[in-house]
């Protein structure tokens, strides 16, 4: 799941349609906020609070809007971490 979502976000560098977009910050959100539920017990509170940024960050229900190339920091910076994601890799 982690590898999954690590790739979307790396994808989302790229200029795609903002459907995409749309649709990055729903699968990232709910992707994350189903590791870190499954991961809660086992995992560091540094863990819990960097996948609990990413999931408020990509939060779809009140969308935070930050410039193009803030978010493609933010994309490849939270993609690399989930690539990288240990715990659990399905």
């Amino acid at each position: 799941m982690n590898k999954i979502l690590g790739v979307l976000l790396l994808i989302g560098v790229f200029p795609l349609p903002y459907d995409y977009y749309i649709y990055l910050r729903t699968v990232i959100m709910l992707g994350t906020l189903y590791i870190l539920v499954r991961d809660w017990k086992e995992s560091d509170s540094q863990t819990k609070g960097v996948l609990i940024v990413i999931v408020i960050l990509f939060n779809s229900l009140s969308p935070i809007y930050l410039t193009k190339m803030i978010w493609i920091v933010i994309d490849l910076i939270s993609g690399l971490y989930l690539l990288n994601y240990k715990k659990h890799n399905i």
